[in-house]
């Protein structure tokens, strides 16, 4: 919105109030003519040499004669407000220290004078509306008046509120599990390492958790479900995203997010970061208002906040881009720039899987099925549902994206990496797949956390309102042919793509309800699989013709790769001596 604009919508209110004012006081003035005395000589003597007749007059021009001059103030402090914001945002320009200087305190200020203008505009409008509606109709519709008022009031509050929340360090929460240096000793000496490379502060607090995303917050962490408050400077690592990278991509990724607190960009990560943060919500408090009511009275605070956000954020773009960049130059101090390039395609290349798979296990936890471990299982969607023929074209799309992040834009990942040198057509498709070895061995008993991390995002979905029915709704045809199949696959020790594909292909074809994430868990967790020897007892009065369909799949799914090993062949053997085959 263009300043003109906003100026008009600024003063809109006070144009009417001063509007009304004067039709009121030349209507009342006309009546005073025939007594050939000036109204504002009249009402100013003493009211006491009056009669009582003339003291009520007076005593209701006085009231118009104050909102005249409320509808001048009001319209003076508001261009001043508007023309000292355009002033301030022109000296800040592009300068990431004066803005951090300023544009705290220039927020503080003008959300303080725009709930004293919302407040006084509200009365204007209150009183505006009662004084025409009496003057033009001889009645007046209080009920209406009375929300006018009220919502004015309410934006008021609320404006003065967000100015103090603002002044307070902004609280992040997260779903995630804090870890102590003791327990998890070679992850927090390599983050040490790096910041001690980089000359940046270490973080004070690790979380790890399940949502696909890294970054370092300065704001206050709160953990859902417990009390304490984490103060200082939080990294946050995602575990599902932890197990398809290397150690040199999160050495880079690391190094990239405490590029942001060293040197001159720590003030500005510091300051305004989390003041930017606060005005936004500011601005969405004030814009549920707006949409669950309506207010005329607030709409002018909404619309200027909305503007200084707009314009400061024109300011900042570039900013961003180069902090970012920056901050990536960082991260080639301690890896290789080829790392943090994979790193950067590998994030968006896979963090879509995520949303996928939730909306799966929420499906399997309405049907009474608990999912065991999501980390693993987004793992296997990387390893498993990935076309590798597909990946250069992905690239190509990804490549002109941004990845997400709490507190700022980022340019397109192309840009990211041709500033790190590194020309993406370079970059090896098998470097884009997940590694042997990868960082998730930093952390000790990694499976432990992501179960427990699992279980808290399972209870999370339950507090949203996910219903659970009081018995599983299991298919125990398609969890025999899942316990079957996963039997199958692990035998050797080694799980293969595909083999997970030859399963799963016929699985669906054998039974609609098999279920993918069933049959995985029991490959990647086989402490939890049906014993064989119970399997085939359980199934030894099945029909022939059901027991012939059962080692036909086991034996397609061990030829699936071309290489029927010794434990493959003599699971076959002992089923078909079992059935009688």
């Amino acid at each position: 919105m263009s300043f003109i604009k906003v100026l008009i919508i600024l003063i809109l209110i006070p144009i009417f109030g001063y509007s009304v004012s004067e039709w009121a006081l030349w209507d009342i003035n006309k009546f005073m003519a025939e007594e050939d005395i000036p109204l504002y000589q009249f009402c100013s003597s003493e009211l006491s040499s009056i009669s009582r007749e003339w003291q009520e007059l007076c005593n209701e021009v006085l009231p118009i004669l104050q909102m005249k001059i409320a509808s001048i103030i009001s319209a003076v402090v508001a261009i001043i407000l508007l023309l000292l914001f355009t002033a301030v945002s022109k000296f800040s320009g592009k300068d990431r220290d004066r803005i951090a200087k300023t544009f705290p305190l220039l927020i503080f200020i003008t959300l303080i004078t725009l709930s004293t203008l919302v407040l006084v505009q509200g009365g204007i409008l209150t009183y505006g509306v009662y004084i025409a509606e009496v003057y033009a109709f001889e009645m007046f519709h209080p009920v209406v008046i009375g929300l006018v008022g009220l919502s004015a009031l309410i934006g008021a509050v609320t404006l003065i509120l967000s100015s103090f929340k603002l002044m307070k360090k902004q609280t992040h929460s997260v779903m995630g599990i804090k870890l102590s240096n003791s327990e998890h000793p070679k992850l927090f000496s390599l983050i040490d390492d790096v910041a001690t490379t980089l000359g940046a502060v270490a973080p004070n607090n690790v979380v790890v958790g399940l949502e696909p995303n890294f970054y370092v917050t300065s704001a206050n962490v709160k953990i859902l479900g417990e009390s304490k408050v984490l103060k200082g400077e939080t990294l946050y690592m995602s575990l599902p995203l932890a197990r398809i990278l290397t150690i040199d991509e999160i050495k880079g990724i690391i190094g990239h997010e405490l590029g942001h607190f060293r040197g001159k960009d720590t003030h500005y990560s510091l300051k305004f970061s989390p003041i930017y943060s606060g005005l936004s919500h500011a601005i969405t408090s004030i814009g549920n208002e707006e949409n669950d009511g309506g207010s005329i009275a607030t709409l002018p605070a909404y619309v200027v906040l909305s503007y200084i956000l707009d314009v400061f954020h024109k300011n900042i773009s570039e900013i961003n881009r180069d902090r970012e960049f920056e901050a990536d130059k960082a991260a080639s101090e301690v890896a290789p720039s080829s790392a943090l390039s994979s790193s950067l395609l590998k994030i968006g290349l896979y963090s879509s899987f995520w949303s996928k798979l939730e909306e799966k296990v929420i499906t399997r936890l309405m049907e009474g099925k608990v999912t065991k471990n999501l980390s693993q299982l987004f793992l296997s969607s990387v390893n498993y549902d990935v076309n590798k023929e597909s990946i250069p074209k992905v690239i190509k799309q990804i490549s002109s994206q941004t990845i997400s992040h709490p507190t700022d834009s980022h340019p397109p990942t192309s840009s990211r990496i041709s500033k790190l040198g590194v020309n993406i057509d370079d970059i090896n498709d098998d470097l884009l797949t997940a590694p042997d070895n990868s960082c998730i061995e930093l952390i000790d008993n990694p499976k432990a956390v992501e179960e427990e991390l699992t279980t808290l995002q399972l209870h999370y979905y339950i507090a949203l309102g996910i219903d659970i029915p009081e018995e599983s709704n299991q298919n125990y045809v398609a969890t025999a042919l899942a316990a079957f199949g996963a039997h199958m696959v692990i035998a050797d020790g080694k799980i293969e793509p595909e083999e997970i594909e030859e399963t799963e292909s016929i699985g669906v074809s054998l039974s609609e309800d098999f279920d993918h994430i069933e049959f995985r868990e029991f490959c990647h967790h086989p402490e939890t699989l049906p014993l064989m020897d119970d399997l085939l007892e359980v199934y030894a009065e099945m029909p022939k013709d059901g027991k012939e369909i059962i080692f036909n799949f086991l034996e397609k799914i061990a030829s699936s790769d071309n290489d029927i090993s010794t434990e493959e062949k003599d699971l076959l053997d002992k089923v078909k001596l079992s059935f009688k085959i």
